[in-house]
């Protein structure tokens, strides 16, 4: 077999491993035509290399991750882009100039929120990296980002959040403490542009997975960020910004996932409804994503569409909704218009 073929085996392989699929021998030998002792051969070629861990078990292999660290003194440093050169671009310089691209940003967008907003004393970035996948995480030492909203609202004279409502004010959009130099889109684009992004502090989090553990788990003092990107992805930073984005009038679409908004509990109350629709007051439409949510309450769905009769520039369309959301809302008044079909 040819080296690129080798290398493509070995890689589909590592996959295979990586999903956790039992059958990840006999897979390989389908696909590259290849026998048992061939595989096994791959198998021991990448333990050599410390890409695979022999660990026992239903799936007696892990992945393995070449790490690197380093800690950013706030007080000496204040330039994202110098550290991203410096300390991230050189381990991730074999990646496509796509993945780069989208690191670049990613990378520079967190880092400045840490630095610039976080009041941490002390940064950590540790990026770790596999054939499949590269992971980056940004933990400081600051007030935590949860917390920071919270008197940011009290600030304001406005009701106090609890964490997981400061953390339902990230996901529209648009949301910083610093309005006069910040646009707060760092975090919605770089979460659209990550296979996995979980930002965690205190016991809360903010994420867009489905999968995220949201029980129990050790308080996080700060925030940590992390990131993860398959570094084949075919991901363009461009074509991501161009969903969002309007060339003359900038960010004016927003999405949101109704489920994570409400942090899992569906949502019965006139109270959240203003808050769902403040949240995508600022964009000229908005697609509401209630995968996960089985109901909705009457008093939910009422004061819903009684804010868009009263409020004709708010265009929020609903989707991925199940049959009793969806009888809800034209109940309650919503049109044909307003469903989006698509899943």
């Amino acid at each position: 077999m040819k080296k690129e073929q080798r290398l493509e085996a070995e890689k589909f392989l590592l996959q295979q491993i990586s999903d956790e699929n039992p059958n990840f021998v006999d897979d390989t030998m389908q696909k590259f035509s290849v026998s048992r002792s061939t595989v096994y051969n791959y198998i021991n070629t990448l333990q050599n290399n410390g890409e695979l861990e022999r660990v026992g078990g239903s799936m007696p292999y892990r992945i393995l991750y070449k790490t690197a660290r380093f800690t950013v003194d706030t007080s000496r440093e204040h330039s994202e882009d110098r550290m991203f050169n410096r300390d991230v671009a050189p381990l991730i310089a074999d990646l496509p100039a796509n993945v780069q691209k989208i690191w670049r940003y990613a990378f520079t967008a967190m880092m400045n929120n840490a630095l610039e907003h976080s009041r941490a004393t002390a940064i950590v970035c540790v990026v770790s990296r596999s054939r499949l996948c590269t992971i980056i995480g940004i933990l400081d030492n600051g007030v935590g980002i949860f917390r920071r909203i919270q008197q940011d609202q009290k600030d304001k004279g406005g009701e106090i959040p609890t964490a997981a409502e400061a953390a339902s004010m990230l996901y529209a959009g648009g949301y910083t403490s610093d309005p006069e130099n910040h646009a707060g889109e760092g975090i919605f684009f770089t979460s659209r542009l990550m296979d996995h992004f979980v930002i965690r502090s205190d016991y809360q989090f903010f994420t867009l997975s489905d999968d995220e553990d949201e029980e129990g788990g050790e308080r996080f003092r700060g925030t940590a960020v992390q990131m993860a990107l398959n570094n084949d992805t075919l991901r363009e930073l461009s074509t991501v910004m161009n969903r969002y984005i309007d060339p003359e009038d900038g960010f004016v679409h927003t999405e949101i996932p109704v489920a994570r908004f409400f942090d899992g509990d569906f949502p019965v109350s006139r109270s959240e409804a203003r808050r769902l629709l403040a949240a995508i007051e600022d964009f000229r439409s908005a697609e509401l994503d209630f995968s996960g949510i089985e109901e909705v309450g009457r008093d939910f769905a009422h004061e819903f569409c009684a804010i868009l009769e009263q409020n004709p520039t708010l265009h929020p369309m609903v989707k991925n909704a199940p049959a009793a959301v969806v009888a809800a809302l034209r109940r309650a008044g919503l049109h044909e218009g307003g469903f989006l079909t698509e899943v």
